[in-house]
């Protein structure tokens, strides 16, 4: 009995070398088994056993992995702070979030002078101000006994804030949808664009769900700038797609219009709304 146990856990964990050969292997006979159409041959049959016994010893291989890695985490006390300190991992969440930010901000910048795109320089600035704004923020998040008002008259700082970047980004759309003219991205940048735009979306609307349980007016206002940010980069990344890849001009006037105007609104909603949930709470510190 412990014979053939030690053949089935030998068989389950191969080791690492093993695990690749298996994979490999698994992968070759798929390949010939539909390339050639043998999926109802005996070696499409082993193929399929083949493939399922890779994935097993992969997935049990991984998750041996991961506990090794899960005790080092908790071991380490930099990581271990992290995993354990929720107001400590949202803060360093939200600076490496800043710093991508600002970095991708520059690159605008430099895009907008090498290319002498308006565009592109409206949006570095635009990005630029907003990094800088939520850093002022973020050094605010609010810990315990913190002045609560203080954080309030932040919040409705960036309301205001707000307001003037979002008049000044519907200027800027205006006249990209009159001129009919937007961004344009040399050869492959288009797709690097598009990687970041939906990034920042998909980041903001997760980091929406899952720090709203934080009772913390800068967090909110940090929040409101990420879904800000967001918005302006898939905007921006429509009108280079059109730019790029063509289409009616109507099309793409009826659509950056809609888009555009959907986009400013939505930042003026949001303006509106800190600046009178501000308004009501500071009146109780009156």
């Amino acid at each position: 009995m412990k014979r053939l146990k030690y053949i089935l856990l030998r068989a389950l964990r191969p080791g690492p070398v093993w695990i690749i050969l298996l994979i490999l292997l698994s992968a070759a006979a798929l390949v010939f088994t539909f390339g050639l159409g043998r999926q109802d041959t005996i070696f499409g049959y082993i193929s399929y056993a083949l493939s399922a016994y890779a994935l097993t010893v992969f997935v049990i291989s991984a998750a041996k992995v991961a506990v090794k890695i899960k005790s080092f985490i908790y071991e380490n006390k930099y990581s271990n702070r992290y995993m354990t300190d929720i107001p400590f991992r949202v803060k360093t969440s939200l600076y490496l979030s800043l710093s991508f930010n600002l970095i991708y901000a520059v690159f605008k910048l430099l895009t907008g002078i090498l290319y002498a795109s308006f565009w592109f320089g409206a949006e570095a600035v635009y990005y630029i101000i907003l990094c800088a704004v939520r850093f002022l923020l973020l050094r605010h998040v609010r810990k315990e006994g913190d002045n609560l008002k203080r954080e309030f008259q932040e919040y409705r700082f960036c309301g205001y804030l707000l307001f003037a970047l979002n008049a000044a980004l519907t200027g800027v759309v205006y006249q990209m949808i009159n001129s009919g003219k937007g961004p344009q991205y040399p050869g492959f940048l288009i797709y690097a664009a598009a990687t970041y735009a939906f990034l920042c979306l998909t980041l903001a609307i997760i980091n929406v769900v899952k720090y709203r349980k934080f009772n913390s007016p800068v967090l909110s206002a940090v929040k409101a700038i990420n879904l800000a940010k967001a918005l302006v980069a898939m905007f921006s990344l429509q009108t280079a797609m059109f730019a790029s890849f063509g289409g009616s001009e109507d099309f793409q006037h009826i659509m950056n219009s809609i888009t555009g105007g959907c986009v400013c609104f939505f930042i003026f909603g949001m303006a509106v709304f800190m600046v009178k949930r501000s308004n009501r709470e500071l009146k109780k510190y009156s």
